[in-house]
């Protein structure tokens, strides 16, 4: 017997996820790969931070629950405090959910819904905690398709599904009474992670607590924060109460809680980053809509999902060029798809310009 036979068996199919190394990469290359903003914080958002940052009592433990940041993001997006966890981005909130409803029942693990393509750490985690995921094929415009859905709710009775809308690497937002319809049909918890829902204009977060079951996701990391790793989950008060149980205390440290505080307590620099971003990825795609050869799928997020002619020779091509994008292509719906994340203008104009060239 040695360590491997206690492994859960699924760990040793699950991909290590490692972005794109950066360090060995040209200090100038164009970074349109990892969906962050293209926008840095500005001088007055710099000094705010370096005075939250002095105040930050570094041989303390944080406050445990993160209090002063809950309350200003429940300000912010219309909730109690109480009804908001946080975590260390929303990949640990996806942990804690899967750890809390993903014990099982009548002798089976429990079963984890949620739309394929999609964000592949819904089932990177599912797996890791020994969760059946259950993936549904979206229909061949990348949308839900509900009676699909529908019919593996009522075979399958997951105690948890996830919907990222607008979705993660398609662009598009689900339609909300489709998810609410499905929500409703569930037994168990039904999770919308509007980590985009910045730029799509809409949320379902006001119907949390009026649809049984429903959660949303949230995140600061697409509009300029990244580097704190935050995200937050909003749900009914007394959810939300049992999901603190999970968290690991001090999940969140004193330095993102500090200047996450600052940064939404001026929310008129968010507001207008994200202006900025969304107006970027429509000219962005536009942009691409003018090339040859190339399909350019609707979008509400921060991103662009093209389809091309050899998605594996256009990367490579951008890449020389010193513009990275993220490459896709898989067999299936996503073949020779990249996604390209809308940058500043001239970012945006060097990436059209060298996939001009690359196409030619």
């Amino acid at each position: 017997m040695s360590w491997k036979d206690h492994l859960r068996p699924a760990v040793f199919d699950l991909s290590l996820y490692r972005p794109f190394d950066y360090a060995s990469a040209p200090a100038d290359l164009i970074r349109l790969d990892a969906n962050e903003a293209a926008y840095p914080l500005d001088e007055e958002e710099t000094a705010a931070f370096q005075r939250e940052l002095a105040k930050v009592a570094f041989h303390r433990y944080p406050e445990v629950s993160a209090r002063p940041l809950r309350e200003a993001l429940a300000r912010r997006w219309g909730v109690r405090p109480e009804q908001l966890l946080l975590g260390n981005g929303s990949d640990e909130i996806i942990s804690i959910l899967v750890t809390a409803f993903g014990g099982g029942r009548d002798g089976r693990p429990a079963r984890v819904l949620f739309p394929t393509p999609t964000f592949g750490e819904y089932e990177a985690i599912a797996l890791a905690h020994g969760a059946a995921p259950l993936p549904v094929p979206l229909d061949g415009r990348f949308q839900l398709d509900e009676p699909a859905l529908g019919e593996a709710i009522r075979r399958e009775r997951p105690a948890l599904a996830f919907f990222a809308s607008p979705n993660n690497p398609t662009g598009n937002r689900f339609d909300a009474a489709s998810m609410e319809r499905l929500a409703r049909a569930m037994e168990g918890v039904c999770v919308v992670d509007e980590a985009y829902g910045d730029f799509g204009g809409a949320t379902q977060v006001p119907q949390v607590g009026e649809v049984p079951g429903l959660f949303v996701m949230r995140t600061l990391s697409k509009i300029g924060l990244a580097a704190l790793r935050l995200g937050a989950l909003v749900g009914p008060a007394d959810a939300i109460a049992e999901l603190d149980k999970v968290r690991l205390p001090y999940n969140v440290n004193a330095v993102s809680i500090a200047l996450a505080c600052a940064a939404v307590a001026n929310p008129e620099k968010l507001d207008a980053r994200i202006r900025r971003v969304a107006e970027r990825r429509r000219e962005l795609e536009a942009g691409l809509r003018e090339l040859p050869r190339v399909t350019v799928f609707p979008t509400d997020a921060n991103f662009v999902l093209v389809r091309v002619p050899d998605a594996k020779a256009v990367f490579t091509g951008l890449l020389a060029r010193g513009v990275i994008v993220r490459n896709l292509s898989r067999p299936g719906p996503l073949q020779d798809c990249l996604r390209i994340t809308a940058g500043t203008p001239e970012e945006n104009e060097a990436c059209l310009r060298s996939l001009r060239a690359v196409l030619a």
